[in-house]
């Protein structure tokens, strides 16, 4: 239970709150580990103590048996490696006991190669390997020592020849270089004493007990991230209001936002002459030919025809708008002018 003082605002209670349960559930997966590990290392120590071999199984082993030879562990999965050269850095030396750890990485070293994979036996006697197309052992009497590498499960079984060794599943890296170093030991008691070691120092390196946070540790920038995503999504929420869709960019709304022609840059007004009342609307042609005006007629008979002005097209739209003609009653104009009246010329008399 988090203790809280009644001027603690509430942000920092609920840090305190989401701190102490992100440290009580570390503390449970780091107690249940070490719990697991020191019962394993229990066993083992029962197991260096009493344990002396198996006469099971006989059959179906990679070797053949000796009548006095014991089985130690069988590994019905294992990996026969060997090394590139003769000399390679970065390999483990013989010796050793190692300590007992599982390893985190199941990738070949540099320098080594897998040849096949098959089964392999630990007997009081060897260690034999059993593939699809090698066969492969190593007496105890030829081995200078295991060499187990600390991050990888391979183990190399050095005796003189051409450099090789096994690769395990890392399930069972533990059990199977406990039994290798358990059968290949002249001295029993030097195997326990190793594994009273390792017991006491894991022992020493329990867990502590998790210190509860106080909403007074709960740092400034502790704000929720959800409270963050609303912050952000008001800005740009307020940012495409006052700026428009422009100000997140020509790509900020797909490609098919504004369809094939990309938004328009600005609207334009087009304003239409609106016909006066009592206006005849009459389709306009080709203007036809008109007759000049005589000097001698009445007023009636002058035919007057506004001009005729050609609207511009707008800017945005193709259509043309009406024309307007206002036409005046009038009589009909004569296609030829009148004749002058004929009287006689005075002559001069004589």
């Amino acid at each position: 239970m988090t203790v809280t003082s009644v001027a603690c605002a509430p942000w920092r209670i609920a840090w305190a709150e989401r701190e102490n349960e992100r440290r009580q559930r570390a503390y449970r997966d780091a107690t249940d580990a070490w719990r697991r590990r020191d019962d394993h290392l229990g066993r083992l120590r029962i197991e260096a103590a009493s344990f002396l071999g198996c006469t099971q199984p006989r059959s179906g082993l990679p070797v053949e048996l000796d009548d006095d030879e014991l089985v130690f562990r069988v590994l019905p999965v294992a990996t026969l490696v060997e090394a590139e050269a003769r000399h390679v850095p970065g390999l483990p030396t013989p010796g050793g006991f190692g300590s007992l750890a599982e390893t985190s990485s199941e990738v070949l070293p540099a320098g080594l190669r897998a040849v096949d994979t098959g089964m392999a036996v630990v007997t009081s006697r060897r260690v034999a390997f059993g593939g699809r197309e090698h066969r492969r052992e190593w007496r105890y009497a030829d081995l200078i020592g295991p060499a187990h590498h600390p991050d990888v499960p391979v183990t190399l079984l050095p005796d003189g020849g051409r450099l090789s060794g096994l690769l395990v599943p890392a399930g069972a890296v533990v059990n199977f270089r406990f039994y290798l170093t358990l059968a290949a030991a002249d001295d029993r008691a030097a195997v326990i004493a190793l594994v009273d070691a390792l017991l006491a120092a894991h022992q020493a390196a329990r867990p502590a007990p998790v210190l509860l946070a106080q909403p007074d540790d709960a740092p400034l920038t502790a704000v929720r991230p959800d409270r963050r995503a609303l912050g952000a999504a008001a800005v740009a929420a307020v940012v495409f209001v006052t700026l428009g869709p422009g100000a997140l960019g020509p790509g900020a709304l797909g490609s098919g936002a504004w369809g094939s022609h990309g938004p328009v840059a600005s609207a334009e007004i087009v304003t239409m002459e609106v016909p006066r009342a009592g206006a005849v609307l009459v389709p306009i042609g080709p203007a036809a030919p008109v007759a000049p005006r005589s000097r001698i007629g009445s007023a009636e008979s002058a035919v007057w025809s506004p001009a005729v002005r050609r609207p511009t097209p707008p800017a945005v739209s193709t259509v043309v708008p009406p024309v307007v003609a206002v036409a005046l009653p009038s009589a009909a104009a004569p296609t030829v002018a009148p004749a002058p009246p004929t009287s006689p010329v005075p002559t001069p008399d004589p």
